[in-house]
């Protein structure tokens, strides 16, 4: 008997993991794999639409998602990234 509420335990706890990956209520597509990405960039027409995924341990958790970007969205982080480092430069003194 034990060994059946453990199984339905495991059961629940797998359950409750998979339901980290579903998708949300704004109509974006689960990715789960690589193939998925491939399907999806043969729907979009700009290259800047195109999604760019990654597997990736995300913070706070110990679970790597899929992280998915537009090659747009990519860009603009990386420019933002650029624009607060060269921030911090000129609000720190020089040594």
């Amino acid at each position: 008997m034990s060994k059946l509420i453990t199984l339905i335990g495991a059961a629940f706890l797998l359950s409750g993991c998979e339901s980290l990956y579903e998708a949300n209520d704004d109509g974006i597509p689960t990715i789960r794999s690589q193939r998925d990405v491939d399907v999806y960039n043969e729907t979009v027409s700009s290259e800047s639409e195109k999604l760019v995924c990654e597997r990736e341990t995300v913070i706070g958790s110990n679970i790597r998602q899929w992280v998915c970007l537009t090659v747009a969205q990519r860009d603009y982080l990386a420019r933002q990234a650029q624009e607060d480092i060269e921030n911090i430069r000129q609000i720190t003194p020089s040594r």
